[in-house]
């Protein structure tokens, strides 16, 4: 079936670990516990700060985590849900191709994320090109730096999302492994 995930890779598509092509095809949800992670001084106060406006819990430590990830041909769907219950949902929208040097712009309430991707053997890296809220741009020189990826090693699905302030450095971050929730039968 193609969808906006198909589509935009095109034939680069099959790079991916067939785990990933799998679930960006079909859909799915993924669960399992997340280490949740802030920095030191200011930039961790921040962090803070910013992990609770997201419904991220604002305490360092690990925590159930579940995912669903869900297409139409236009845009590709995440909906995260961390232990205290909130679900923080982002939509991805498709700008060109891959060949064509395109992007994804994921939206997150007022949040405006320009995303690069690089597949590195087989796995997903987002690079992260620039940010808006409320659709003005923040300058490069002001931007919070996120980084994520997600990765296939023996058999789980692997992810990491870190941000970083300007001149304070790391502020919070997530990761973690986890399953694919079977089939109902």
């Amino acid at each position: 079936m193609k969808n906006a995930v198909a589509h935009w890779f095109g034939e680069d598509f099959d790079k991916l670990n067939p785990l990933l092509r799998r679930l960006h095809t079909q859909g799915g949800r993924l669960y399992g516990k997340v280490d949740i992670t802030f920095g030191t001084g200011i930039s961790g106060l921040i962090g803070r700060r910013i992990a609770g406006k997201l419904g991220i819990p604002s305490q360092a430590g690990k925590v159930p985590f579940s995912v669903e990830i869900r297409h139409s041909l236009e845009t590709l769907f995440w909906s995260r849900t961390f232990a205290n219950g909130h679900t923080m949902t982002s939509e991805f929208q498709p700008v060109k191709t891959f060949r064509q040097g395109g992007y994804w712009i994921e939206s997150s309430g007022p949040v405006n994320i320009q995303l690069g991707v690089s597949i590195e053997g087989g796995n997903w890296q987002w690079l992260q090109q620039s940010v808006s809220i409320f659709q003005l741009p923040i300058p490069t020189i002001l931007m919070p730096k996120v980084s994520a990826g997600k990765a296939i090693i023996d058999a789980l699905y692997q992810f990491e999302v870190k941000m970083a302030l300007p001149v304070l450095g790391f502020a919070f971050g997530y990761s973690g492994k986890l399953l694919e929730y079977a089939e109902q039968a």
